[in-house]
């Protein structure tokens, strides 16, 4: 392990500094940071997972990801969106600015289609800037082969099959890492087994799979030529073939059948630079599966941290697509007969009350690690990554109501509908908002509400640690029809008293 690069002290003072102006920080929290930046190496610098980092530093995921967003946003880290490809490690994309992730996409390390949402492989990283300490990591041309592959083009934290480490799948699938330099020629003498067999070049953005099948084959030989950005294979007809691969659908753009048996591959690098090469050997039995990760900051989450909010307003989705999410849960809350309290007490003071409400509704939707979308009118929609917050939000909502009433001449009923389910987020009116049956359904379930009791629907019910909440409180279940769905709807209302 090399020493670390000296840091840049008058940068990295001011932004510490602008840094310490944000917001009242707790005491260790800043000097562990600025002795993570000037200690830590360079690859533990480039795309930090923020709620790792909380885990060394002692910090909640909430608190990491607060301390992360506003790192970035005084300029002493670099926030990046990564487009992960859900079938292999590979970072498929990184950006700097949400409208330019797109959900749909193939794969160049193993050509699988994609089409990802914000709940598991949109990853949200945070990078040192070059101007506070050199990173070797911002230049992949200068690493290894092996660190260009395995640190630079993978994403960190995945989980490989069966218990294996990310070493021991590595090592039982490669067969070679080579850098062919510009206008030079190397041979390769591999025994290939049956399954797939596979050449790289990332750097070009080039993979040529080799289906082996049939029987042991005389010794064969496949030239390859990296020439104007591409694979020429002039003794072996190649072709593009789309295959259905275990749980993923794969757009292979350039297909040869061979042999087991011992074969010599030669590859000339007939361009005017590098060629980085990776050969890997996938058995017959190995299927690609959907890659898991050790929890890192997702999109959906960052979506959902109200510093974001706040702070990156113009970060928005691209408009001419949304972006999926899998799984959210929504809350919409109205005030009953909130037309009737504008004629009773006029508009000005019902303003005012309502108002009132909105502030209060707020404070609870954030102390429950929610954010409020949007309002509309009286009411409001609220969503949250975990149920059991949604729940928790919408008991204590009604609560304060009650609190509040009794200081108010002209009570307030509020009716709180929560459903969980899919979703696209877009951007309208420049804000990020959420649309989907699933939302639609909340609203409905909203609308069943009579007043001061909390309406979740049967997928709410069942997600973990609900149960325990409404325990504590009269319910009852029901089976009813709602506008716009084709079914009756299991929901269960919460009394509060």
């Amino acid at each position: 392990m090399t020493s670390p690069s000296p840091v840049d002290e008058i940068v990295l003072r001011q932004r510490l500094s602008e840094l310490a102006a944000a917001k009242a920080w707790a005491s260790p929290v800043l000097p562990a940071l600025e002795h993570f930046i000037r200690t830590a190496d360079d690859y533990d610098l480039f795309r930090v997972n923020p709620i790792h980092y909380g885990s060394t530093a002692g910090l909640s995921e909430a608190d990491a990801i607060e301390l992360f967003i506003h790192a970035a946003k005084v300029g002493l880290f670099e926030m990046d969106w990564q487009l992960l490809c859900a079938y292999c490690p590979q970072i498929a994309g990184s950006f700097r600015e949400l409208d330019k992730v797109h959900p749909r996409f193939q794969c160049e390390f193993c050509n699988a289609i994609n089409e990802v949402g914000l709940d598991d492989y949109i990853q949200v990283t945070f990078t040192l800037p070059e101007k506070i300490r050199y990173n070797i990591f911002h230049h992949p041309k200068a690493l290894s082969v092996e660190d260009y592959y395995l640190r630079y083009h993978f994403a960190k934290g995945f989980k490989p099959p069966h218990g294996m480490t990310p070493e021991q799948l590595v090592a039982a699938l490669s067969r070679k890492f080579v850098d062919i330099d510009a206008h030079q020629q190397c041979a390769f003498d591999f025994d290939i087994s049956a399954g797939r067999f596979e050449v790289l070049d990332l750097s070009h953005n080039l993979l040529l799979v080799f289906f082996v099948e049939g029987q042991t084959a005389e010794p064969q030989r496949t030239q390859i030529q990296l020439d104007g950005g591409k694979f020429l294979v002039p003794n072996r007809p190649t072709e593009p073939r789309d295959k259905v691969l275990g749980e993923g659908r794969f757009s292979f753009r350039q297909v040869a059948d061979v042999h087991p048996g011992k074969h010599r591959i030669e590859i000339a690098n007939r361009m005017n630079e590098l060629g980085r090469f990776w050969m890997i050997q996938y058995p017959p039995a190995f299927e690609p599966h959907r890659v898991e990760y050790e929890r890192f900051l997702s999109g959906k989450r960052l979506l959902l941290t109200p510093t974001f909010r706040e702070l990156y307003k113009t970060q928005l989705i691209n408009e001419g697509e949304g972006l999926p999410v899998a799984d959210m849960t929504y809350l919409f809350t109205d005030l009953k007969g909130s037309t009737s309290l504008y004629d009773t007490v006029g508009d000005l003071n019902a303003y005012f009350l309502v108002r009132q409400h909105f502030e209060i509704l707020n404070k609870v939707v954030s102390a429950r690690s929610g954010i409020i979308v949007k309002t509309i009118g009286d009411a409001i929609l609220a969503a949250f990554e975990r149920s059991r917050d949604a729940v928790g939000a919408g008991i204590e909502m009604v609560q304060e109501l009650v609190r509040f009433n009794r200081t108010v001449s002209r009570p307030l009923i509020l009716k709180v509908g929560i459903h969980k389910g899919r979703s696209v987020a877009v951007s309208l009116n420049d804000r990020i908002d959420y649309f989907g049956q699933d939302v639609n359904i909340a609203a409905r379930v909203q609308g069943l509400v009579e007043g001061d009791e909390v309406c979740i629907s049967q997928e709410v019910m069942e997600a973990p640690g609900v149960a325990d909440l409404v325990a504590a409180h009269r319910a009852s279940a029901d089976h009813v029809q709602v506008k716009g769905v084709g079914q009756k709807v299991a929901i269960h209302r919460i009394a509060i008293s």
